[in-house]
């Protein structure tokens, strides 16, 4: 299903939970490619992030800042440990 995700400020994005981020970018993934290849193509017009605030393709500019900013945001938070590392955390700290 395709996604439509909020414009936000570098401001806004540092001040969310970094699994808020990563909710943000799943959501930014799963946008869709182009207007041109979605289902919308040929009875609406394409609509502008600039304008609805809202970013709903790859292929837009918006797009790409939105997730470039993300993942330099990311890019300086704690990792967040997957299954596997925390199931050997939890394994370790019980062998001690």
């Amino acid at each position: 299903m395709a996604s439509k995700v909020e414009v936000k400020s570098i401001d806004d994005l540092q001040k969310m939970h970094t699994g808020t981020l990563m909710n943000r970018r799943a959501a930014l993934l799963k946008c869709e490619e182009t207007f041109e290849m979605s289902d919308r193509n040929g009875y609406e017009t394409m609509p502008l992030a600039s304008d609805t605030g809202i970013i709903e393709f790859k292929d837009s500019p918006e797009w790409r800042q939105a997730y470039k900013d993300l993942k330099g945001i990311l890019a300086n938070r704690d990792n967040i440990p997957n299954k596997q590392e925390r199931k050997a955390l939890r394994q370790a700290k019980a062998s001690k």
